[in-house]
C-alpha cells in the first residue's frame, strides 16, 4: 500500500451518524420517564378505592426516577431537614443530599423509616410533591420550600472548589445557593393554569430573593422557572440565584410539550445543572454545631503536663536538592 492509499485509508476512520434521535436522546429519555410517572401515579391513586394512601407511594416513585436519572453522587432520599440552631423545616418530599461528605444527624431505623435527619448544609435541593395541585396545595408546597430556605444555612463563596478545599481569593457570588422546585402529578380541574400559576409569582414576589422557589412543575402541562435580562442582553438567560441576578428584575420562563420540551425533563435540566455548579460549605463543623464536642474542658484544672520546648528541634525532613553536585 503507498503513502497515498494509506493516507485515504486512514482519512476514511471517521465517527458514523449515530441516528437522527441521538442529539435528543436525553429529551426523550425524560419524555418516558414523565410518561412511566404519570401512569404509575394513576395507578397508585386507583388504590385510594381500597383505602390506600397515594401520595407517598407518588413521592417514592418520583425519587426512584430521580436516582435512576441523575448521577450516583447525589443521594435522593426523603426525611427531616434541620439546622445548628435546632430548627427544622419538618418532613421533605424529596431530599437530594451529600452522604459522601455530610452525616446524618439521626439515621432511619429502617430503610422505609422517615425519621432521617439531614442536616441542611448538606443539601442541594429539596422537591415538594403533590398529587393534586389547587391553591390550597400550592400555598402549602411553596410554605414548606420558603421554611427550608429560612433554615440557617452558612454560605459559602465560589471559590470553594470541593467541600474541604477552597480556593483564594473569594468571590463575590454564592457557591451553595438550595435549589427548591414544587411538582404535581396533575391539576385540580377547577383550578385553571394560569391561576396557579399567578399565585406562584405573587407568593415569590413577596419572598426575599434567597427565599424564593424556583420552579413549578406540573406533569403533562408545563414547567416554570426564572429567568433575567443582563444589560445590553437581547434575549433573558436563567437564573441561578447566585450572584447579579440576586439584584435584577426577574421573568418567568415557560417550558411545555408544545415545544417539545415535557415538563419533567425541564425540571431535571434545571435541577442538575443547579446541583452539578453546587460545592457544599466545609462539612468539618458538623458534629460541633450539631451537639458533638462542646464541652470539653481541661484535666486537673489545665496544669500543663508537657513543657514548651526550649528551642525549635531542627527538621530531619529531606532538604530539596539544588541541582549543584
Amino acid at each position: 500500500m503507498n503513502d497515498f492509499d494509506m493516507r485515504s485509508m486512514i482519512e476514511s476512520w471517521q465517527p458514523k451518524p449515530s441516528g437522527s434521535g441521538m442529539d435528543r436522546a436525553f429529551n426523550e429519555r425524560c419524555h418516558w420517564m414523565e410518561r412511566r410517572l404519570l401512569l404509575q401515579a394513576e395507578s397508585a391513586i386507583g388504590t385510594r378505592s381500597s383505602n390506600f394512601s397515594s401520595g407517598a407511594v407518588i413521592e417514592a416513585i418520583l425519587r426512584d426516577e430521580l436516582s435512576n436519572i441523575l448521577p450516583r453522587r447525589y443521594q435522593v432520599t426523603c426525611g427531616m431537614v434541620s439546622d445548628r440552631n435546632g430548627r427544622t423545616a419538618g418532613d421533605c418530599d424529596v431530599v437530594i443530599f451529600n452522604d459522601t461528605w455530610f452525616p446524618s444527624i439521626k439515621q432511619r431505623a429502617t430503610l422505609d423509616d422517615r425519621q432521617h435527619v439531614m442536616p441542611i448544609e448538606g443539601v442541594y435541593a429539596v422537591l415538594e410533591v403533590k398529587q393534586t395541585l389547587s391553591l390550597t396545595t400550592l400555598d402549602e408546597a411553596m410554605k414548606k420550600l420558603v421554611i427550608c430556605k429560612r433554615l440557617d444555612r452558612p454560605e459559602n463563596a465560589t471559590n470553594q472548589i470541593t467541600e474541604n478545599r477552597p480556593l483564594e481569593p473569594g468571590s463575590q457570588e454564592i457557591g451553595n445557593p438550595l435549589f427548591s422546585a414544587i411538582v404535581a402529578v396533575k391539576r385540580d380541574h377547577s383550578t385553571s393554569l394560569e391561576e396557579l400559576v399567578s399565585r406562584f409569582i405573587k407568593v415569590n414576589q413577596k419572598l426575599d430573593r434567597k427565599h424564593m422557589i424556583q420552579c413549578l412543575c406540573i406533569l403533562g402541562e408545563a414547567c416554570y422557572f426564572w429567568g433575567w435580562a443582563q444589560d445590553g442582553a437581547s434575549e433573558a438567560g436563567l437564573a441561578n440565584f447566585r450572584g447579579l441576578d440576586l439584584h435584577e428584575p426577574l421573568i418567568p420562563i415557560q417550558a411545555s410539550p408544545d415545544r417539545g420540551e415535557p415538563p419533567l425533563g425541564a425540571l431535571i435540566s434545571r435541577l442538575f445543572g443547579e446541583i452539578s455548579n453546587t460545592v457544599l460549605a466545609t462539612p468539618s463543623d458538623i458534629p460541633h454545631y450539631y451537639g458533638s464536642g462542646r464541652n470539653y474542658q481541661p484535666l486537673w484544672g489545665g496544669i500543663p503536663l508537657i513543657p514548651a520546648p526550649q528551642q525549635r528541634e531542627e527538621s530531619h525532613l529531606p532538604q530539596p536538592s539544588t541541582g549543584a553536585e
